[in-house]
């Protein structure tokens, strides 16, 4: 084992990552990981990939890469521009350009048929009320009056009464008949509960909400997060995750998802993120070893 790949190792199990945990952090293969333990750097696809292997791990056990770098540099295979891959990137790209292009005519030609569809039925509309008017005639020998309440009526007699029966229909209605519409009520407030502690996992409940929402801020150093969502066990498969998404964050990031159901963090160097789970901060504790957070949803409106 080299010196580089000790010190590696070193950091990796001081923070208590096993392999299968950095390579779902760093997306990097398991016997790659192990050849750069082992300083076996042929086994890797190609020299231009060992530097920035090695950063990857680095940053993920704690390590600063630059550092790294610099003080083994001698031992790292130099990088080597594979340049029989260019021609081939640069069809991928034109390719891409070209279905980008079509993409756009498509969606262009469909927004424009789209208006000439509701143009045509406006006008069809239009002319049918047009020819009933027309179809409307007038006879000139008919008289026009303006129908008039008798005022003398509503006046009353004399002795200050009045004539419900000639008074115009609705105005004898009772007040207690009005209805008052009645403001809606506000939704209730999301409520957000620890259930329980089991070893390095936190299990939290939502209540009184229909998604949850989670906002991540990074206030510290970089750290590595996964966050999952929970997809409930029905009668034919059992409770899932599926990935919504895995990075390295840097200080300063900020990023918020929205999930409904339950979802599944996996926070790589706790103190240096904040968690705010539907309005509610969530505690990560000053422990530097990695925090897993459940979040369940439990539908109450």
């Amino acid at each position: 084992m080299s010196d580089l790949g000790q010190l590696l190792k070193k950091a990796r199990l001081d923070r208590g990552i096993s392999l299968d945990e950095l390579e779902e952090m760093t997306k990097i293969r398991k016997r790659y990981l192990e050849a750069i333990e082992d300083g076996d750097y042929k086994v890797l696809p190609g020299s231009f990939y060992v530097r920035a292997f090695i950063k990857s791990y680095s940053e993920s056990v704690g390590l600063d890469p630059n550092e790294v770098l610099a003080l083994y540099g001698n031992a790292i295979p130099a990088q080597t521009v594979e340049t029989t891959a260019e021609p081939t990137i640069r069809r991928k790209r034109t390719n891409a350009r070209n279905t980008e292009k079509l993409s756009k005519w498509a969606s262009n030609i469909l927004m424009l048929s789209f208006v000439l569809l509701i143009l045509g039925v406006l006008y069809y509309f239009i002319g049918n009320s047009y020819k009933g008017d027309a179809s409307k005639e007038v006879d000139p020998g008919e008289k026009i009056t303006e129908k008039r309440v008798d005022e003398t009526s509503l006046a009353g007699d004399a002795s200050g009464k009045t004539d419900s029966s000639k008074l115009p229909q609705g105005s004898n209605k009772p007040a207690g008949d009005t209805q008052i519409n009645q403001p809606a009520p506000p939704p209730p407030t999301p409520v957000v509960t620890l259930a329980r502690t089991d070893g390095n996992t936190d299990y939290y409940t939502v209540t009184n909400a229909d998604k949850v929402s989670v906002l991540l801020k990074i206030n510290g150093e970089e750290c590595w997060l996964k966050i999952d969502k929970i997809v409930p066990a029905t009668a034919e498969r059992k409770q899932e995750r599926q990935e919504i998404e895995a990075k390295l964050y840097k200080k300063g990031d900020t990023r918020d998802w929205t999930s409904d159901s339950g979802v599944f963090m996996r926070i790589g160097f706790p103190p240096a993120v904040e968690v705010v789970v539907n309005g509610t901060a969530i505690s990560l504790g000053t422990k530097k070893d990695v925090k897993q957070i459940q979040i369940d949803l439990v539908k109450t409106i």
